[in-house]
């Protein structure tokens, strides 16, 4: 079920579009991960996933049911308790205690106490920070500190979180723990939306991404379908001796292929028809009685894939 689209929408301050026509659905239980460069409008779509700006054309809309939508921005007063927000820099208050902070957040969103008191020490269990709730907030480690401004955005019990850069300025291994956090709270019914350039930990995570590159979405779908073999892919071919191998790359040369890397026992083929190079060096191989170690389609990284859309725009 859908839970957010962006219909046609369009972003400009005065003369300057920062997106342009952008359509993107988001689904009940996805996590989706918002690719793009500094200045290519990745902001600007948070912020209209999270109803903080409003769309010059199109609609943002919001799907509360099945059979009901409501418009983002015209409904944000109804809508906001559905959706949590956790920005790259920290946003809760380094002067209270970590229990404060998570009490003042909660009130802001209107929580009765007594459902509040069982959100906080829910939530406190749920990200380990039962054992530092008294302590200041600007005295925890920087990985409580990310648990804590995550848990801020939950204290409401959101359904639809939405983090820019939440692993920025952390090493790999509180990295690895913020990631599987993000993932447990998924598998508690929340969709999530991040931004992030570091593209491995949007590879380890979402099952969907969008690649925004000025102010255009370029791609997005489910992350298997964008990285699926296809004609700009490469596969690698092992073959047993040199001897052999000489041979096979002549043959190789008049394929349809845009060009082949010797890698010792190795060849990297990059095709211009993937099942056609394909059937046709396996043909090659069998006729020549070669002896085949390994034949290997490599899907693209989300890396290499975000590469060759901002060296296509920029071309």
């Amino acid at each position: 079920m859908a839970l957010i689209q962006l219909k046609e929408v369009s972003k400009c301050y005065r003369n300057n579009t920062v997106l342009d026509c952008v359509n993107l659905t988001i689904d009940d239980g996805d996590i989706l991960g918002v690719i793009g460069q500094s200045g290519s409008g990745k902001t600007t779509l948070l912020n209209l996933i999270t109803g903080f700006i409003e769309p010059t054309e199109g609609q943002a809309v919001y799907f509360s049911s099945a059979q009901e939508e409501r418009n983002l921005n015209q409904n944000l007063h109804r809508i906001k308790r559905f959706i949590g927000f956790t920005p790259q820099h920290n946003s809760f208050y380094p002067k209270l205690t970590v229990k404060e902070n998570l009490w003042h957040f909660g009130r802001l969103y209107g929580l009765d106490r007594k459902m509040l008191a069982i959100n906080i020490r829910n939530l406190l269990n749920f990200t380990r920070l039962n054992d530092h709730e008294n302590k200041l907030a600007e005295e925890l480690s920087g990985g409580m500190q990310k648990r804590l401004d995550i848990s801020c955005s939950l204290v409401h019990k959101p359904k639809i979180l939405v983090l820019d850069e939440p692993t920025a300025d952390l090493d790999p291994i509180l990295q690895k723990e913020i990631l599987h956090l993000l993932q447990e709270v998924n598998k508690q019914g929340v969709t999530i939306v991040i931004a992030s350039h570091q593209l491995d930990c949007i590879e380890n995570i979402c099952n969907k991404a969008v690649i925004v590159n000025k102010g255009r979405v370029k791609l997005e779908g489910l992350l298997e379908d964008l990285r699926k073999p296809g004609v700009k892919d490469h596969f690698t071919i092992r073959v047993e001796t040199d001897a052999e191998k000489e041979n096979l790359i002549e043959r190789i040369r008049v394929l349809p292929i845009k060009k082949i890397i010797d890698k010792g026992k190795t060849l990297v083929v990059y095709p211009r028809n993937i099942e056609k190079t394909a059937q046709e060096i396996l043909a090659i191989i069998q006729e020549q009685h070669l002896a085949l170690n390994d034949l290997h389609f490599k899907k693209m990284s989300l890396g290499e894939l975000f590469e060759r859309i901002v060296k296509e725009d920029e071309d």
